[in-house]
């Protein structure tokens, strides 16, 4: 993800920013990244058992789709190479092409998978190398959305996270800012530990597209 905002959440929490985003009668849940015509969906349930969904935003426009040969796969951008990769190991049917990242007006959120034991990371935000080339309307979009989870969240890790929330037991393999929403931050004040992502097969490469 070329521009995201990393948070904990609980199941209310998510249920909170789907309401937010205006799920379903603003925007709505579709498998990431392969898109068919007419778009998959998924209800709240199915998309949070997903590690990657495309939140089409309808005011804004549908994904744009990428096959091989599309110039969007051509030449040596990192974003052509991530295309030809991800086309490599979704081997998209006939029927099915990738989403351009670099021209979709479209969030990738990445839920974390809900566990008792533990609270994993999720994240929003966008794959596009420049928002603003997508549309400003989009750029607002995305921007408008992660503002709305630092807004009502509160931040527990980072380079500084010791001086921040030492009492929190929270062991990440990265230093990216976490804010953890309002349910989330009452658990981890509970003795939940927030532990890093989990490894799912089948994912797409990461960076771009």
């Amino acid at each position: 993800m070329v521009t995201a905002v990393h948070y904990f959440a609980t199941l209310e929490d998510q249920m909170m920013l789907l309401d937010y985003l205006g799920e379903p009668a603003k925007v709505t849940l579709h498998p990431w990244p392969l898109i068919t015509t007419p778009l998959t969906a998924l209800n709240r349930e199915d998309a949070l058992e997903q590690s990657r969904v495309m939140v089409v935003n309808h005011q804004l426009g549908l994904p744009v789709p990428v096959r091989a040969g599309d110039a969007a796969m051509q030449g040596g951008s990192v974003s052509a190479v991530f295309n030809r990769l991800n086309w490599e190991t979704f081997a998209p049917a006939e029927d099915e092409a990738l989403m351009d990242a670099n021209a979709s007006p479209i969030i990738l959120w990445s839920p974390a998978r809900l566990r008792p034991d533990a609270i994993l990371p999720s994240s929003l935000g966008s794959q596009a190398d420049l928002m603003a080339q997508v549309s400003k309307d989009y750029e607002r979009w995305v921007n408008r959305s992660m503002s709305w989870i630092r807004r009502n969240g509160t931040r527990v890790w980072g380079l500084e996270w010791r001086q921040t929330r030492p009492d929190l037991d929270i062991d990440l393999s990265f230093i990216s800012t976490v804010i953890a929403l309002p349910g989330a931050l009452q658990a981890l004040e509970s003795g939940t530990p927030g532990r890093s992502f989990e490894s799912k097969s089948g994912e797409a490469a990461t960076g771009n597209g």
